[in-house]
């Protein structure tokens, strides 16, 4: 009698054309031969085959469906492949970056937040905000079949449209804005802090959405964008806090929000710090020259933040700053050495009205020098052959375009006639108007004008609004790049370089499961930081993830059982140890599954 195997995995429907016996055991009729007997009567004598035995023999009392264990001949006899149903797991299943992902979010205290915030739902938000850092991506109809072969925190997989439903529902704007303070709080818990601030646009093509507007986008103006700020903490490059604005909100009225948010998140701060649980917060902003401005300037002095900025090129306080300093930071008492630099710090007033010392650092440039002089050279240049041309065919310019010739040259001009140009002003589009038209006659550089302007090439100026010296200005201006490789690595190895959702909530959803794979990219990249000084090429942050990729489970056919089946490499080894992960951890994640 064939072997029968009583497992779930081998149970099936009972066919048709069948005898079963009292035992339960399941006889096919294989063929049906007629016979006459002696007295006549004809008989039909059946060739049978046990095909398998019930799952319960008073099954065959019952209506519906009949299930038993198949043998062998079951399977000969109907041709069916004697295959197991699909597990919700792979044989084989990837489990290193969720080790690593499970170890650095204990560590820094990410998970305990997001289960305090978002209770159950926390484990989800871990699974969806790994998977974008594993298959650089946000599009999540992959998603459940990432799932398959991926040990991950849930202990279900959600569809797509679950996730979409998820965005809506569970990653509420109020859930997201309790867990954005705590996890600031949690950041600048350590006193004086060095916070680098910027933006960035992410085209969109929902419509119908409130955050999906034209704006200033740098690329292509005519596309819709949501605009998206990140305060990044500057020692470490790890993501405090985030914030999305409709796409056609410029940088300053972003800045004034984040500032009312830091501002608030300081009063918290220093009150519990008067119980001594916490130290004072003491946060300085470092930013770009587009978010100085004397709006923004009195924003962070009553918010109790300090700063340190670039002064544009075009602000009054650059220019007198230069003509009485330039020539003295030149001089060799002001050379740094290290940075092979010359710098001044001086104090002064950054506007009118403003009521508070403030502390510039002039800093020259030789390498800068020469790229600014040529810039200004080649401008110059430009502008000498547009007035050789002008002077020879007698073009007309009215008195408006005469000025931007002015700057760097004497001119000799005649009035001509008139000429139409256009009406300047807010509802003056396509409106012209008569103006005296000027025709030049002869141009001369000026000289003094030019080697003014040469003088002040190589220098820029850094102000902050707390005394510190020269060096120490440098340095942290230095590192303010930390905020654009946050946002390269959202671009290029998570998938924001465009949102893909149409509704507003799922913008707010995606965008927080953004800023949550930001925080674990951050933290995989400064717990293997000691590895890059070894090798950069082995130890980037995609090539860390894909080394732990590679560390894998299989499942034991007999026992169901997953277990390790290879060694770990000695690069994944180091890996390991640098993410505080230990083989041990591994196994136990396995034995969960």
């Amino acid at each position: 009698m064939p072997r029968i195997n009583r497992s779930d995995d081998n149970l099936v429907v009972v066919p048709k054309n069948v005898s079963i016996l009292k035992n339960g055991y399941v006889y096919y009729n294989v063929s049906s031969i007629q016979r006459t007997s002696e007295d006549g009567k004809l008989y039909w004598d059946h060739n049978k085959e046990l095909i398998g035995v019930l799952r319960d023999k008073n099954d065959k009392l019952k209506k519906g469906k009949k299930m038993m264990y198949a043998n062998s001949n079951y399977y000969s006899i109907f041709k069916q492949e004697n295959l197991p149903e699909r597990p919700s797991k792979d044989d084989c299943v990837s489990i290193g970056l969720h080790a690593a992902v499970k170890e650095v979010a204990r560590s820094s205290e990410l998970t305990d937040l997001l289960t305090e915030v978002f209770n159950s739902d926390a484990t989800t938000i871990l699974d969806l905000a790994m998977y974008m850092i594993c298959e650089e991506s946000a599009v999540f109809q992959h998603y459940p079949h990432w799932c398959r072969d991926h040990s991950i925190f849930s202990e279900s997989v959600l569809s797509d449209t679950d996730i979409g439903e998820f965005e809506n529902q569970k990653l509420t704007y109020s859930k997201i804005e309790s867990f954005k303070e705590k996890w600031a709080h949690k950041t600048l818990d350590d006193g004086k802090v060095y916070l680098c601030y910027d933006s960035t646009n992410v085209n969109s093509q929902a419509e119908g959405v409130f955050l999906v507007q034209k704006g200033y986008a740098k690329d292509d103006p005519s596309l819709e964008q949501v605009n998206t700020d990140y305060v990044v903490r500057q020692r470490d490059g790890l993501p405090v806090t985030y914030t999305t604005y409709p796409g056609s909100i410029n940088d300053m009225a972003e800045s004034s929000e984040m500032t009312q948010f830091f501002k608030e998140l300081i009063r918290k701060g220093n009150e519990q710090s008067k119980d001594k649980i916490h130290p004072e917060m003491h946060i300085t902003e470092i930013a770009d020259r587009g978010y100085i401005s004397e709006e923004n300037i009195k924003g962070l002095d009553d918010a109790g933040i300090n700063f340190l900025f670039m002064l544009r090129r075009n602000m009054g306080v650059t220019d007198e700053l230069l003509e009485q300093y330039a020539d003295k930071v030149k001089s060799s008492r002001c050379y740094i050495e290290n940075e092979d630099k010359y710098g001044l710090t001086v104090t002064g007033r950054l506007f009118d009205g403003d009521t508070k010392t403030r502390y510039f650092h002039i800093i020259w440039d030789r390498t800068l020098e020469k790229k600014h002089s040529d810039t200004f050279y080649r401008t110059l240049n430009s502008k000498e052959k547009t007035l050789q041309k002008a002077v020879d065919r007698k073009t007309h310019y009215s008195e408006e375009q005469i000025k931007n010739f002015r700057e760097y040259f004497d001119l000799e001009v005649q009035q001509d006639g008139t000429i139409t140009t256009a009406q300047r002003g807010r509802g003056n589009k396509g409106k012209t108007q008569k103006e005296p038209a000027y025709i030049i006659v002869s141009a001369q550089k000026n000289h003094d004008r030019i080697d003014k302007v040469l003088g002040k090439c190589g220098f820029y100026i850094l102000v902050t609004s707390e005394e510190m010296t020269v060096i120490e200005a440098l340095t942290a201006y230095s590192k303010r790049d930390c905020v654009e490789k946050v946002f390269m690595a959202l671009k290029s190895f998570m998938g924001m370089s465009k949102i893909g959702v149409h509704s507003e909530e799922s913008m707010i959803g995606k965008a927080f499961i953004w800023f949550i794979a930001a925080i674990l990219h951050a933290l995989i990249f400064n717990e293997t930081n000691s590895l890059r000084t070894e090798n950069r090429k082995y130890y980037t942050t995609p090539a860390v993830i894909d080394q732990l990729e590679e560390i894998k489970c299989d499942r034991n056919l007999g026992t169901k059982k997953y277990k390790r089946r290879y060694k770990t490499t000695a690069r994944q080894d180091r890996i390991l140890k640098a993410l505080n992960v230990t083989l041990e951890d591994i196994d136990e994640t396995i034995s969960t599954l």
